[in-house]
C-alpha cells in the first residue's frame, strides 16, 4: 500500500512541476540600500578538498577564533531561543549562518598549513545546505512569511525537539573526528530521524493554528536543519529499527496525517511549488521505510 502512495506522490510531483508557471513566482528582495545584505557563501574547490579565497587570520588560537565567531554570529541573530526564527526574523537568521559558514571557511583556507585545528569540512557543507534550501529559496521564503501563527503556536514543542537532537548529535560530534565512522554515522542517524518524527508528530497535531500546507512548509524546514547538522546519507543501510529508544521512523498515524488527501488535492495548479513540497516531505520521511 505504502508503494502505491509513493508512486501517487511521484506522479502528483511531476504534474506539479509539469504545470508550474515560473513566471507566477516573483522573485523577493530581503536586501537594503540596493546592497547585498549578506556576504556570498565562498564554495569548494572542484577537488571538493581544499578550500579558495585567502585572508589575513592569525592561526594560534582556534578556540578563540571559533569564540568569536560564535559571538558574532548570536549577536547577528540576537535571540537566545532555538525554535524556528520568525518570518521577521529570518533575514537575521540567514544573516548569522552565512556568517558562521564564512568563519569556518577562512579559518580553514587560511590556516590549514600552520595548524591541525580545523572546522569540519561535513559541518561546513551542511550549513550551506541550509543556506542554499532556506536562505536562497525565494519560492521558500514567500511560504515562510505567512507562518507567525504557526511557528508561535510550535515554538516550544519544536524547540523541545530540536534541543534533544541537538545533544545527541554533539555528543557525537565531540567523541570523534570520524563523524561517518559506522557507529558514530548510525547514531546520527538515529538521532535525525527521530527528530523529525518528533517535529511532524507536532506540527500535524494542531490544524486549527497550523493548517495542513503550513505545517508541511514548517516540516520542511525541519528537515533542512537536520539535514544541515547531520549532513551524512542516512537513507542507505541505516538499521533503524536497531536505534535508542525504538524505531524513530513515523508511524501510520503519522503517515496517515501526511496522506491528507482533501488537504493534498486542494492545492491549485498555479500552486505547485506547494505541491513540491510536500512531495519532498513526503518522500523523505517515507524512504527509509524501505530500508
Amino acid at each position: 500500500m505504502i508503494i502505491i502512495y509513493l508512486v501517487a506522490i511521484l506522479l502528483q510531483c511531476l504534474n506539479a512541476v509539469y504545470l508550474d508557471d515560473d513566471d507566477e513566482h516573483s522573485a523577493r528582495s530581503r536586501v537594503s540600500g540596493g546592497e547585498d545584505e549578506f556576504e556570498p557563501i565562498m564554495t569548494l574547490t572542484k577537488d571538493k578538498e581544499k578550500l579558495v579565497v585567502m585572508k589575513n587570520i592569525n592561526c594560534d588560537d582556534f578556540s578563540k577564533y571559533a569564540l568569536n565567531c560564535t559571538v558574532e554570529a548570536a549577536l547577528m541573530y540576537n535571540s537566545s531561543r532555538k525554535s524556528p526564527p520568525m518570518p521577521a526574523k529570518i533575514g537575521d537568521w540567514c544573516k548569522a549562518i552565512r556568517y558562521l559558514t564564512n568563519c569556518a571557511i577562512d579559518w580553514n583556507s587560511d590556516c590549514k598549513d600552520m595548524t591541525e585545528s580545523h572546522f569540519n569540512e561535513e559541518s561546513i557543507r551542511g550549513h550551506m545546505h541550509v543556506v542554499s534550501n532556506v536562505c536562497d529559496d525565494e519560492g521558500f521564503l514567500s511560504r515562510y512569511d505567512v507562518l507567525p501563527v504557526c511557528i508561535d503556536a510550535a515554538s516550544n514543542a519544536w524547540e523541545a525537539c530540536y534541543s534533544v537532537f541537538k545533544t545527541l548529535v554533539d555528543d557525537q560530534k565531540n567523541t570523534t573526528h570520524e563523524w561517518t565512522h559506522f557507529e558514530t554515522h548510525f547514531y546520527m542517524c538515529c538521532a535525525r530521524a527521530q527528530f523529525r518524527r518528533c517535529t511532524l508528530d507536532s506540527l500535524f497535531d494542531m490544524p486549527e493554528i497550523c493548517p495542513y500546507e503550513q505545517a508541511v512548509t514548517l516540516q520542511k524546514f525541519s528537515v533542512i536543519v537536520s539535514e544541515g547538522d547531520v549532513f551524512q546519507d542516512c537513507d542507505q543501510n541505516v538499521m533503524y529499527s536497531n536505534c535508542p529508544g525504538g524505531d524513530p521512523r513515523p508511524s501510520a498515524k503519522s503517515i496517515a496525517k501526511l496522506m491528507n488527501a482533501d488537504a493534498f488535492n486542494s492545492v491549485p495548479s498555479s500552486s505547485g511549488n506547494h505541491v513540491v513540497d510536500n512531495c519532498i516531505v513526503l518522500l523523505t520521511l517515507l524512504c527509509g521505510l524501505f530500508i
